[in-house]
């Protein structure tokens, strides 16, 4: 009878431990859209490398001192005055948790230097939870 239930614990045991080294973390996907007013400043382009927005970079800012850079995104292709949607979808995570997400216009000045535009602008604080997935068969 007892020897029962040392296979039974045991068996159990194993099955757990497979089950928790074969379950796999996979990072979250996080979609991100925005609007912009290019009146202001145009798109740069081929003729235009000066005075105009020459990209956008979606930024963790969750920790204001260290923002980290998630993704760069180009332009819309035939940029008007006002777009109302640019997007960019991607995995994100670890790290998992509330995050601030912001997104910057990045422009290039009379000089070529690159300026930005505020990051607390166009944010928003989200929770970002890993998707698991689970399989009892080693790959």
């Amino acid at each position: 009878m007892h020897k029962w239930i040392l296979y039974t614990i045991t068996g159990v045991f194993l099955f757990l431990t497979a089950f928790v080294i074969y379950a796999k973390v996979h990072s979250a996907k996080l979609e991100v859209s925005w609007s912009y007013e290019y009146s202001p400043l145009p798109a740069c382009g081929p003729e235009r490398t000066k005075e105009c927005i020459d990209h956008f970079e979606i930024l963790d800012i969750t920790d204001a001192r260290q923002p980290r850079v998630l993704r760069t995104v180009a332009n819309p292709k035939s940029p008007n005055i006002h777009v109302d949607s640019i997007s960019d979808s991607f995995s994100y995570g670890p790290p998992f948790g509330r995050r601030t997400i912001s997104v910057v216009a990045v422009a290039r000045e009379a000089d070529g230097s690159r300026v930005e535009s505020d990051p607390n602008a166009a944010m928003k604080t989200v929770m970002i939870l890993p998707s698991v997935s689970a399989s009892l068969q080693p790959k």
